[in-house]
């Protein structure tokens, strides 16, 4: 009760005081846009770096053999050089791909369940992975039944064929059948290119497409094939630990097991997914300095303004003590008088907030801010105000009731 009473003199004392109380309100609420969005930001790209793609990331590395002689056979060297790799120690499975997850490389079709021109048109990233894909990349089986041998094609590089069967991720399945029908598509016939009948066989939980920004990056289609080419890119399994091991020794086994051809572009999945991720990476890094940079900067704004204050009214402390105010009824005083410039501070801030993320949505197509991130906000500025005055207050609470004797 006796700090409400204390408000209206306080009040009275900051327009007094209108410049130093302008400058903390205005530095609060600029502090509150800035570090409110900048979180909101940081936790979206974080979201975005972390979320799971449907493989056993840490586990995983790719490796390129391309062929440079006349004589090179590349079919021949795919089936001996898997037949090398899964038999390698340390190797729970290996496939050739055309692609995969955070590869950022690969191709899309639109698939739809009637070869009516009015049906619905799902994209879908496209893998053309062997009866080895769900063993190597960790997949997990839904429904249905995985590839066989005889599922798998050959195919050259320029054909356009694709194989009777193909798996979809559950995304796929959800977006062609609805959320509540996903697993009644193991069995129905798809059409690829309007016109081209596909028999689903099973569906996977997850599986993410190459590029980490597609709008429908959980939109997968897998169909059984191997793609001849010079170059063959081989995504191998490990057990886990053993991954940097046997990237070194498998890739100097491979380059000397068949001297026409070349082992390149030898890379963990993981990092992969830093070199995709690096400007995430490095928004991330860059805001959290932003914010703890600007936190620090409006705690020591506002102590500095409170101790100026403390400083200009010393006198006036002084009476107070004198007219029998207690050490702890100074130290509440500034404490309400730094609250009730902070309170100002966050409600002008929470319009600058909301102004500022509209600005950002427009502009850089950025996430609407949460609302949950404004109370968020406002405690976080109160708390780092609040502690940023308990010095100057406690200095405060020093004064000695015989300043009240001594002139300007």
């Amino acid at each position: 009760m006796n700090l409400l009473l204390n408000i209206g003199p306080i009040f009275r004392a900051l327009l007094q005081q209108k410049f130093s109380a302008i400058l903390v309100v205005i530095q609060v609420a600029i502090t509150m846009a800035i570090i409110t969005n900048g979180v909101a930001i940081t936790w979206d790209r974080y979201v975005h770096i972390e979320r799971e793609s449907g493989i056993d990331e840490p586990n995983l590395f790719f490796l390129t053999s391309s062929g440079f002689s006349q004589d090179f056979n590349p079919r021949a060297s795919i089936e001996q050089d898997l037949a090398l790799i899964r038999g390698t120690d340390g190797v729970i499975d290996a496939l050739q791909a055309n692609s995969f997850p955070l590869s950022d490389s690969g191709n899309w079709y639109e698939i739809q369940t009637s070869p009516e021109s009015s049906a619905q048109l799902i994209p879908a990233a496209s893998y053309k992975f062997d009866e080895h894909g769900i063993n190597t990349f960790g997949l997990t089986l839904l429904a249905g039944e995985n590839f066989n041998q005889q599922d798998t094609l050959w195919l050259e590089e320029a054909d356009s064929q694709w194989p009777s069967h193909v798996l979809l991720s559950r995304a796929t399945a959800a977006a062609l059948f609805g959320d509540q029908q996903w697993q009644k598509a193991v069995g129905k016939t798809i059409y690829v290119n309007h016109n081209t009948p596909i028999i689903v066989k099973g569906i996977v939980e997850q599986l993410y497409a190459p590029w980490v920004d597609w709008a429908h990056v959980e939109q997968t289609i897998i169909s059984p094939a191997r793609v001849t080419h010079n170059s063959a890119r081989y995504v191998i399994r490990t057990q886990p630990g053993r991954r940097d091991e046997i990237m070194q020794t498998l890739t100097a086994t491979l380059a000397k097991m068949n001297t026409q051809r070349v082992i390149r572009k030898v890379k963990s999945i993981q990092q992969a997914k830093d070199e995709i991720y690096a400007a995430d990476i490095a928004t991330v890094s860059i805001l959290l300095i932003v914010i703890i940079v600007l936190a620090f900067v409006t705690a020591m704004g506002v102590a500095g303004l409170a101790s100026f204050n403390i400083n200009k009214r010393r006198q006036q402390i002084g009476i107070r003590r004198a007219l029998g105010a207690s050490k702890r009824q100074i130290l509440h005083h500034f404490m309400l008088e730094n609250a009730l410039l902070c309170a100002m501070g966050v409600l002008l801030g929470s319009i600058v907030t909301l102004g500022l993320n509209v600005f950002l949505v427009s502009q850089y197509a950025l996430v609407p801010l949460p609302l949950y991130y404004l109370p968020l906000g406002i405690v976080s500025l109160f708390l780092i105000s609040q502690l940023a005055v308990i010095k100057p207050a406690y200095r405060a609470m020093g004064v000695s009731p015989a300043m009240a004797t001594r002139s300007n």
